[in-house]
């Protein structure tokens, strides 16, 4: 993605990314296939669903966030 330019603008993007945070847990968001699906133990179902990382990266002037699953 480096030297790719915001949609947006057309400023500078900078990798980074968004965090989720959990129990004693940080860790990067993850991308599930499928609608959300509610779960009483872990507030979400995902089983056997196919899971991304995201990759998030941030326009250095307008503040866009552009995010992508690669996979």
């Amino acid at each position: 993605m480096a030297g790719i330019a915001c949609l947006r603008c057309g400023g500078r993007l900078e990798e980074g990314y968004v965090i989720d945070e959990g129990y004693g847990s940080r860790t990067p968001s993850t991308w599930i296939e499928g609608a959300p699906e509610k779960s009483f133990w872990a507030g979400l179902k995902t089983g056997d669903r196919r899971k991304l990382p995201i990759d998030t990266w941030r326009c250095t002037r307008c503040g866009l966030l552009e995010q992508y699953a690669p996979g």
